[in-house]
């Protein structure tokens, strides 16, 4: 507002209103379960295997077995055999110290029975005949561990998309002016008269001078 003692000068401004409404994509057949989208979700879970297998000691004693000329036998059959050897060797024992006891009753001395059984190479070999010439064959095998992990899958599948229709609402922007602009002025001082004589306070001038 301006203001010149006589006149009041006030601007108006113009006043707008300024409405916005967003575009949106809209289903006409959302309400509609048989013609709405439909979407089908497969999981398939993972899986973890672990597979594994312990060591192994292989133990060959063929070799061994054919250095005692039991090459052909199993180990069931070398058991056999051996405890057979065994019982065959006790009675022979047996027989021994039965002899021996006659030996003595005869009157040989101890120490020649003692001479006797010691002699080089019998109780060595009886011993030797019991063990093999040769060695087992012994081998390793290493162990197995497998892991295998299959993280899972997940399908999505998508129903009606041909027939489900979307309808697209523009924007819009709306402009409304509600107060125009304006400038308003308004005298502030007395009326002005013309001629000057039409206002009732009016007072001729004097000429003092005349």
């Amino acid at each position: 507002m301006v203001d010149n003692n006589l006149l009041s000068i006030t601007s108006v401004p113009i006043k707008v209103e300024i409405n916005i409404r967003k575009g949106e994509m809209r289903n006409p057949n959302a309400g509609d379960p048989d013609k709405s989208l439909k979407m089908n979700i497969q999981t398939k879970h993972g899986e973890l295997k672990i597979h594994s297998e312990p060591p192994k000691i292989n133990i060959d004693t063929y070799a061994a077995r054919s250095s005692m000329g039991y090459g052909n036998y199993t180990d069931g059959d070398l058991i056999k055999r051996k405890a057979n050897d065994g019982i065959s060797i006790a009675y022979q024992g047996t027989a021994k110290i039965v002899g021996e006891g006659d030996q003595l009753a005869r009157g040989v001395s101890p120490a020649e029975i003692a001479a006797q059984n010691n002699k080089a190479g019998q109780t060595i070999q009886t011993i030797m005949d019991f063990l093999p010439k040769e060695g087992a064959d012994i081998t390793f095998e290493d162990g197995v561990l497998n892991i295998n992990y299959d993280a899972g899958d997940v399908n999505i599948d998508w129903e009606n998309t041909q027939a489900t229709p979307f309808e697209f609402i523009p924007g819009k922007v709306e402009f409304n002016v509600t107060q125009l602009p304006k400038v308003e002025i308004e005298y502030l001082g007395d009326p002005i008269y013309v001629p000057p004589q039409s206002d009732p306070n009016y007072v001729p001038k004097v000429d003092v001078h005349g």
